[in-house]
């Protein structure tokens, strides 16, 4: 590679050699396409364009945007309470600085919403004394992405085999967690088959995870993968509309109000039953998607299929189920 040469008007021009420049395009090509060496760059160069903004709700009660994901957090007497970990490490550390600045009492309690990696990845920067509670399909999963690093999409730490959830839960229950009274919420497969929401009922709080991805969509995201159903996320929805709440903390995107999620739980029923009518017609998904005017994720959401395209899926899979019946509504 030269220094440079003058050009028009003094203008700098890098000039590169063929032998730099073939160096260069492999590195960048081997980047690309090992998936490996892909997702170390990722972890550098993301984490760097992350600036963690700490919201303060109350009764010791914070949400944390910026990242990935959203977070939360809440101190009480003991200890603090964290809701998911945060994508990665690196973002980990910086939101524990945060914590840092509020109060020295230390992190010793996690609870998982989900096992996506943007909400489970950073689990390494926290003590590992501390307790880690999930629901138990989660914990089955995240032994699996152990056993196979790219089963969930971005491979974790391999720290994280130590990180397993430590706590397990199924339904709904009540429990008091370093003074603080937590309800943790399973109403059943919703984006995935282990959301859990987390209320409040003193401060009157809903971190609802991926339930409420208001950045990406008016619609649900729902990860068929992860055996996630949409008639599951109109149930999952009416249960947390039924607490006695008026601050909700999306997953992705700003915090919503309670008039907010009944205009989205109606705006979904609305477009899966237009889904639906077109299904049952028989138009394809193409035909549907362009008389829906279904438009792509956006922000990091973008990768993902649309609410209309795992909705069509979904409606595929139960009419091959019922051999040929139609789908439930």
């Amino acid at each position: 590679m030269r220094k440079g040469a003058n050009g028009l008007n003094g203008t700098r021009i890098l000039v590169v050699s063929g032998g730099v420049f073939s160096i260069l395009l492999i590195a960048l090509i081997t980047v690309a396409f090992v998936p490996a060496l892909r997702f170390a760059a990722l972890r550098i160069v993301l984490p760097l364009r992350e600036k963690l903004t700490v919201h303060a709700l109350r009764g010791g009660a914070y949400w944390v945007s910026g990242g990935i994901s959203n977070t939360g957090f809440i101190i009480g007497d003991d200890g603090v309470i964290a809701i998911d970990s945060q994508m990665f490490i690196k973002t980990a550390r910086k939101q524990l600085t945060e914590i840092a600045k509020l109060t020295p009492k230390p992190v010793n309690v996690m609870i998982l919403t989900h096992d996506d990696p943007d909400h489970i990845n950073g689990l390494p920067a926290y003590p590992h004394c501390m307790q880690i509670i999930a629901h138990e399909n989660a914990v089955r999963r995240m032994r699996q992405f152990i056993n196979d690093p790219y089963l969930n999409g971005f491979p974790a730490d391999p720290r994280m085999k130590d990180y397993l959830p430590s706590s397990t839960v199924q339904g709904t229950v009540t429990r008091v967690l370093n003074g603080v009274t937590v309800r943790l919420i399973h109403a059943g497969p919703a984006h995935t088959d282990n959301d859990i929401v987390v209320y409040l009922p003193v401060q009157r709080i809903v971190y609802a995870g991926d339930l409420l991805t208001p950045a990406a969509s008016l619609y649900p995201g729902v990860h068929l993968n992860k055996n996630g159903s949409s008639l599951g996320f109109f149930a999952f929805m009416r249960t947390i509309l039924a607490l006695d709440a008026d601050l909700y903390v999306s997953g992705h995107g700003d915090l919503l109000s309670r008039a907010e999620l009944v205009k989205r739980l109606a705006a979904a029923e609305d477009r899966r039953a237009q889904i639906k009518q077109l299904f049952d017609q028989g138009r394809t998904l193409k035909e549907a998607k362009a008389t829906l005017h279904d438009e792509p994720l956006t922000g990091n959401a973008a990768r993902f299929p649309t609410f209309v395209e795992t909705t069509y899926l979904e409606l595929n899979a139960e009419r091959s189920s019922n051999h040929g019946k139609p789908a439930a509504r």
